[in-house]
C-alpha cells in the first residue's frame, strides 16, 4: 500500500469577488505552508484571524517599514532583517521581496534597482519634497 499523499486547499474570495482556490498536494512542511498562506494573503488581503490579533505579515511589515525607514532606501535583507529583530518570527527572505514588490506595483514604494540589487523607499517621501518646494 503506497502512502496517502497529503493535499491542503485553500480558497479566497477578494474584496472584488473574485474566487481563487488554490490545491497543493504533495510533501507539506511548516515553510511550505506558511509560504502558501502568504501568497494567499498577498492575493486575496488579510484573512479575518491574522488581522484580530497582531496584524497579518503585510500589515507589520508596512508597519515596521514606515517606523525604521521612513526617509531612507532599504533592501529586502534589511527589511528581512528589521522585521525578525522585531516580531521574534521568522519571514523568508522571498517572502519579504514578495511583499515589496507588490507595494511597488501598487505605489506605496518606489523601486530602483534590479533583481537583488533592488533598493525601494517610502513614495510619500517624493510628496513632502515637492510641498516643500512648492512653499
Amino acid at each position: 500500500m503506497t502512502p496517502r499523499r497529503k493535499r491542503v486547499r485553500f480558497e479566497v474570495e477578494t474584496a472584488e469577488g473574485d474566487k481563487i482556490s488554490l490545491v497543493f498536494e504533495g510533501s507539506l512542511n511548516r515553510e511550505k505552508l506558511y509560504q502558501l498562506a502568504d501568497f494567499v494573503e498577498l492575493i486575496g488581503g488579510p484573512s479575518e484571524s491574522s488581522a484580530e490579533g497582531r496584524g497579518s505579515k503585510l500589515t507589520r511589515l508596512m508597519d515596521l517599514i514606515e517606523r525604521h525607514f521612513p526617509f531612507t532606501y532599504f533592501t529586502s535583507r534589511e527589511v528581512s532583517e528589521a522585521y525578525r529583530h522585531e516580531y521574534r518570527e521568522h519571514i523568508p527572505l522571498s517572502t519579504v521581496s514578495t511583499y515589496l514588490a507588490r507595494l511597488a506595483e501598487r505605489g506605496y514604494l518606489i523601486r530602483s534597482g534590479l533583481g537583488n540589487m533592488a533598493r525601494y523607499r517610502i513614495a510619500q517621501l517624493e510628496t513632502g519634497v515637492e510641498k516643500m518646494d512648492e512653499t
